[in-house]
């Protein structure tokens, strides 16, 4: 009796550290694929990710079964427990009810793939970064300040979520600038120009679509002694079109102020 209990404990040992290893090596390979394909095909990892991580998931249920299955006490307590199917399967269907619906959530994430790992996404004020990992239960959001936002599938999935990444990651940034309404028009609009162009983040619309126009600064408002002057300007993705308008802020201030453009004055109080 006892060598056979021995027997069992080498068994369940021997069935647990063999998942482990194979989960491990799936999990490895699945990543190291990702990576491959990602960087030569540029595909999209989301897929490779949610499946690594369903790996262990389906390994470990697997190993479970195949010890419940091999050892007779394991196997007449299943039996016990099944033939009570309908309370059993009550209570379980109760217990996992939340469980299944991220599960299935998750799924539905992947195929439909409203958003990817890496996307820089909004559910709410509260909720906003970019994609770490889509677990079988969660998704991991990374905000700017470096915290992980772990959101359930479920909640995710019935949320409204605004992707700043989504079909294409070029952004057109919208800059303004107020001048004085006895200012250099000509010369302002000429400043600006120059300075975007000069921006190496800056997107030549026309390298890509010859059809379009390049650049325009457009005067849209004239009001209250002042001229509101605007731009689009495009860059590859959202970081860049936000340190683009940052630099050409602080640029075409200094350039305004060599020659002699004022920009709007308020009236204090």
């Amino acid at each position: 009796m006892l060598k056979q209990d021995f027997e069992y404990s080498i068994l369940i040992i021997a069935t647990l550290f063999g998942a482990f290893v194979v989960s491990e090596t799936l999990r490895w390979l699945i990543k190291r694929t990702a990576n491959i394909k990602a960087k030569k095909l540029k595909i999209d990892p989301t897929s490779y990710s949610f499946f690594k991580n369903a790996t262990s998931f389906v390994v470990y249920t697997t190993a479970i079964i195949f010890i419940i299955y091999s050892v007779p006490r394991f196997k007449a307590f299943g039996t016990t427990l099944f033939a009570g199917a309908g309370i059993f399967a009550a209570i379980i269907a109760l217990a996992s009810q939340q469980a299944f619906s991220n599960i299935i959530s998750g799924i539905f994430i992947v195929i439909s793939k409203p958003f990817r790992v890496g996307d820089y996404i909004e559910l709410n004020p509260l909720h906003k970064g970019n994609i770490e990992d889509i677990t079988l239960r969660h998704t991991i959001i990374r905000d700017v300040q470096n915290n992980r936002i772990i959101v359930p599938n479920s909640k995710i999935n019935s949320e409204t979520i605004v992707n700043f990444h989504l079909n294409e990651e070029m952004k057109k940034e919208k800059i303004e600038y107020c001048i004085d309404i006895d200012s250099d028009i000509d010369k302002a609009i000429s400043i600006i120009k120059e300075e975007v162009s000069n921006h190496p983040d800056f997107l030549r619309q026309l390298e890509l679509f010859p059809e379009k126009s390049d650049l325009k600064v457009r005067v849209v408002r004239i009001e209250n002694g002042s001229i509101r002057l605007r731009v689009m300007v495009d860059s590859e993705d959202s970081d860049k079109a936000y340190y683009m308008h940052c630099d050409l802020n602080y640029s075409i201030k200094k350039r305004f102020d060599q020659e002699g453009i004022s920009f709007e004055k308020r009236m204090s109080l």
